[in-house]
């Protein structure tokens, strides 16, 4: 079976929107472990820099978002991961505009 150009540009569309997708889960979750390392480490430097890669993420997240199509469910679930790196960030002194 051979799909015609049409089907084949659909088709890539809709895989390129999934990795998309599938790459902010991932920021999120990085950015969620960052603050974790932060929130518990010893040190300021390394408490900082965590902050600030976290924050790096959270950006990263702002950016892509309005260029992908999520359903409803993973609209909601990256939503709710971005409202909490951007309490955290708050809470540590971060401005997140």
């Amino acid at each position: 079976m051979y799909l015609d150009s049409g089907e084949k540009h659909s088709r890539l569309i809709e895989r390129s929107n999934a990795i998309g997708i599938d790459f902010l889960r991932t920021d999120l979750v990085t950015a969620l472990t960052f603050i974790q390392v932060a929130e518990t480490s010893n040190s300021p430097e390394t408490s900082t820099r965590n902050f600030r890669k976290a924050l790096e993420a959270y950006r990263a997240v702002l950016h892509f978002l309005p260029r992908l199509l999520p359903s409803t469910a993973e609209f909601e679930e990256i939503r709710s991961k971005l409202e909490q790196v951007r309490l955290h960030l708050v809470q540590a002194g971060y401005s997140c505009k």
